[in-house]
């Protein structure tokens, strides 16, 4: 009988072994790939090429994941993160029209795309990405002006439903316009797009009509997106909104309108420097009393009148979830610099 040195992972069934091998990163699959032809072949598993995670690795060229599209991904890619340049010496984006067609064959089911850090100057448009493509995420990422022009007349039109962009400062009033006439988005979250302005969410509202999620942080728009979301965007049942330069109790009101409403977070919304102030506990509830569906509300309790505040809007809704985002310490002056 062999003692318990001599036992490994090889001995384990090949169903759990790929299961321990699916909590590795793809740098690590590669090398265990050279341990053996029994890991080799396990390594080529498409199982285990799933959703592929390559934002981690800031040193990806388009040879490398050209090499990785030949060998490794296939039907079974779902997802897809990736890390590019922007910023570095190089000036070459990682995605080229050849590599995103042959994306495109070779990975049909591919349904949500991250792309972090990447120059989108060299491609024409987004009717260049997968046609499978439901998600498409960007963060740091530079937008060409007429990336999201509309398809030209034949072309396959993608079917996006989720479009998320975070510090996309070249994203504009235009590209929403754009985009939003030509697809039908379930979920909206623009953070950091602070060239996306009323006149875009007023533009594009007819567009937006089927959101069920909208997400607008550090944009440049006011209280008049509420007045829209009640009015155009009627199947929102997720809104949240942060950075808004004033509130006030009849543009709160405006979520009235939401019949199936279930989560508003407002933070870092402040009194319209009129002499309003914070809102008050009583036109905090009485906007949201209305609302059927309203199961999670999130306030900042430097903009709502602290924890007592929040503690009579819990009390005012008691069907709801009320949490709070707590004051921010005062920073303190040190020979060190600043401190909380």
């Amino acid at each position: 009988m062999e003692g318990p040195d001599s036992l490994s992972l090889n001995f384990l069934p090949e169903n759990i072994l790929m299961d321990i091998l699916s909590y590795l990163g793809v740098r690590d699959l590669l090398r265990i790939s050279r341990v053996c032809k029994k890991w080799r072949r396990i390594v080529h598993d498409k199982k285990l090429w799933v959703h592929v995670d390559l934002s981690g690795y800031s040193m990806v060229s388009s040879r490398v994941l050209w090499l990785l599209l030949r060998r490794y991904l296939g039907n079974g890619l779902l997802s897809l993160s990736l890390r590019g340049q922007l910023g570095s010496l190089r000036k070459q984006g990682l995605l080229s029209p050849a590599l995103l067609r042959a994306l495109s064959q070779r990975c049909p089911q591919l349904g949500l795309l991250s792309l972090t850090q990447e120059d989108l100057k060299g491609l024409g448009s987004h009717h260049q990405l997968p046609a499978s493509l439901r998600t498409l995420e960007l963060c740091r990422c530079e937008v060409p002006p007429l990336f999201f022009r509309a398809a030209p007349q034949g072309s396959v039109r993608t079917g996006l439903e989720t479009l998320v962009l975070r510090s996309v400062p070249s994203f504009c009033d235009s590209h929403l316009k754009s985009l939003a006439s030509q697809v039908s988005l379930k979920t909206l979250v623009l953070s950091g797009t602070y060239r996306v302005t009323d006149r875009g969410i007023r533009d594009s509202a007819e567009s937006l009509a089927q959101l069920s999620r909208l997400e607008l942080h550090g944009c440049g728009i006011s209280e008049t997106v509420l007045h829209l979301a009640g009015c155009r965007m009627r199947k929102l049942r997720a809104l949240q909104l942060s950075g808004l330069p004033s509130l006030t109790g009849s543009g709160l009101a405006c979520i009235s309108q939401l019949p199936q409403l279930e989560t508003l977070s407002l933070e870092r919304c402040r009194g319209n420097g009129e002499g309003e102030g914070p809102l008050n506990p009583e036109v905090i509830v009485a906007a949201c009393r209305p609302l059927p569906a309203l199961r999670t509300l999130r306030l900042s309790q430097s903009d709502f009148g602290g924890p007592e505040a929040i503690g009579k809007v819990r009390e005012g809704l008691p069907g709801c979830l009320v949490t709070s985002a707590p004051c921010p310490s005062p920073l303190v002056l040190t020979p060190w610099g600043t401190s909380r």
